[in-house]
């Protein structure tokens, strides 16, 4: 028996007005882009976002790191 495909951790960030700089909001547990923005959207949509964006927690690069 085959393991399904692997859950990932996907990052999510959004902004209330095109003014406003976009920040952190939460994190999702999904295994492709497409359940990733559905679970994102639905998860987060108490809130209206005029812009949303999620990225793969693996993705992300560290720019600064500590001495």
């Amino acid at each position: 028996m085959s393991a399904g495909p692997s859950v990932e951790a996907w990052e999510v960030f959004a902004r209330q007005d095109a003014s406003i700089p976009i920040r952190h909001v939460g994190t999702v547990d999904a295994s492709n882009l497409d359940d990733a923005t559905v679970f994102a959207y639905t998860l987060y949509e108490e809130w209206k976002w005029t812009d949303m964006f999620i990225v793969r927690r693996s993705d992300i690069e560290q720019v600064v790191r500590p001495a």
